[in-house]
């Protein structure tokens, strides 16, 4: 069992790390912008709230995003394709412009603290 899980955690940073994984188009707005990251927030709440991620990005089935320092290119990636380890990709089924409402708002959480 202790097998087939580091290989599971190999594989997903393998999937990573290959070149392009994390690619996107640039943003097409200010990911600092408070309207932006309210949109992401919600958007959040609405899609990856309760069986993944936690409450404002908290602990749950998936790792918690708060307090996590994470690069715009990599989050994109993350959204947009998903994961090997379990996480769906939401690219084709959200507009762009709405992953990267999402990204916002995983960055902003960057400074937030565990409550």
């Amino acid at each position: 069992m202790t097998s087939i899980l580091a290989l599971a955690v190999a594989l997903g940073w393998l999937v990573d790390h290959l070149p392009g994984f994390a690619q996107g188009t640039a943003p097409p707005f200010d990911l600092a912008d408070p309207k932006v990251i309210g949109e992401g927030s919600q958007l959040f709440q609405q899609t990856c709230t309760g069986y993944c991620h936690g409450k404002e990005g908290g602990p749950s089935r998936a790792p918690k995003l708060r307090g996590q320092k994470l690069e715009r290119g990599y989050v994109y990636g993350r959204i947009a394709k998903g994961s090997p380890n379990g996480m769906p990709a939401f690219e084709g089924r959200l507009p762009n412009d709405k992953i990267w409402e999402l990204v916002a708002y995983v960055l902003s959480l960057s400074n937030a603290e565990d409550k």
